[in-house]
């Protein structure tokens, strides 16, 4: 009778400490609501931002405007690296999320005549995704950008880039080149991303998607358009919460006016340099792509602009994911 007590006892802990591990995980990462004014007319602490915000700004902000929902969550995944809207808390494909950040960037990058881009043929990397390219995006960096989370890591990365080739140019006696100033899509992404991990503390870091996104956060807090989600703790560490939208930008800026030009400015964008039938399909290039971009017969000019940048960010992005450990991959 005491072991049958003692038994239902022990039964009734394992399974109240199972259901509490489950919701603790699936409250992981999960963005708090926006705070609401103070009812009691205390005063708080008003933050009001600085500065103006990008285009890597607005998509962060209103994510759920720009970036596909997240699939089934495979098994195993890591909660630290899910990604949600700051308003909805709708989960996101955390890889379409750095996508979308990447691709609106370099977008207002190439319409400010700030960016060239470049398509050179290229032999197969044998790297996933697959079928691979038989070309590359380069690009050519014609004055210093603007800054913004993402401009500011790009900068240095073809700052970097184009010191390292200096070097070695002085030490072989080489001539200069046309084609010293272009610079390949992938070597600029995993370039920014060591800048962008050397200001990032062990917390903070992750993945290559979740590291973009991080970033970006990071930025905005630090402009005072997100307000940081205490970290009392050791578990809130771990859990890393992310910032809530400050209701002070909210109202001060007309960010979701800015969200909606931005929209358009893709939409227009894709419409003039994009092919129909990508333009058309918003999880684009994550299905079937033609064969004849991957492996054109005509000339690389006479290719879609819009649809070369998008798979080729796709490309870069999975490639550098694919040689990071499987685990966490601050290193």
């Amino acid at each position: 009778m005491v072991e049958a007590a003692i038994g239902l006892i022990l039964a009734g802990v394992g399974v109240w400490a199972f259901w509490s591990l489950v919701r603790m995980l699936q409250g992981i990462g999960r963005p708090r609501p926006v705070p609401e004014p103070s009812a009691d007319g205390m005063e708080t602490e008003i933050v009001r931002p600085e500065g103006q915000i990008a285009d890597d700004g607005i998509v962060y902000m209103f994510a759920d405007r720009f970036v596909q929902q997240a699939p089934r969550r495979a098994l195993g995944s890591l909660p630290r690296d899910r990604a949600f809207d700051l308003t909805s808390g709708i989960e996101l494909d955390t890889r379409d999320f750095a996508q979308q950040l990447v691709y609106a960037t370099f977008i207002d990058l190439y319409t400010k005549s700030l960016l060239r881009f470049k398509l050179v043929p290229r032999d197969a990397s044998f790297m996933p995704p697959f079928p691979n390219k038989s070309w590359a995006l380069h690009l050519q960096q014609l004055e210093r950008f603007p800054t913004s989370p993402l401009c500011d890591s790009l900068n240095v990365a073809f700052e970097m880039i184009y010191k390292q080739r200096l070097k070695k140019k002085q030490a072989s006696d080489g001539d200069d080149s046309p084609d010293d100033v272009w610079v390949s899509l992938e070597d600029v992404l995993e370039t920014a991303l060591k800048a962008m991990r050397q200001e990032m503390s062990f917390w903070e870091r992750g993945c290559i998607y979740s590291d973009l996104r991080n970033y970006v956060g990071i930025g905005l807090t630090a402009q005072g358009y997100l307000l940081a989600s205490p970290q009392d703790t050791w578990l809130d560490r771990i859990r890393r919460k992310p910032p809530v939208p400050n209701p002070v930008a909210l109202e001060e800026h007309d960010l979701k006016g800015d969200t909606e030009r931005l929209l358009k400015r893709i939409e227009a964008f894709r419409t003039r340099f994009g092919s129909a039938s990508a333009s058309a399909d918003p999880g684009w290039p994550t299905g079937d792509v033609d064969p004849a971009l991957l492996q054109p017969q005509c000339p690389l000019e006479d290719l879609p602009l819009d649809d070369c940048l998008r798979v080729s960010i796709y490309e870069a992005l999975i490639s550098i994911r694919q040689l990071e450990p499987s685990g966490e991959a601050g290193v």
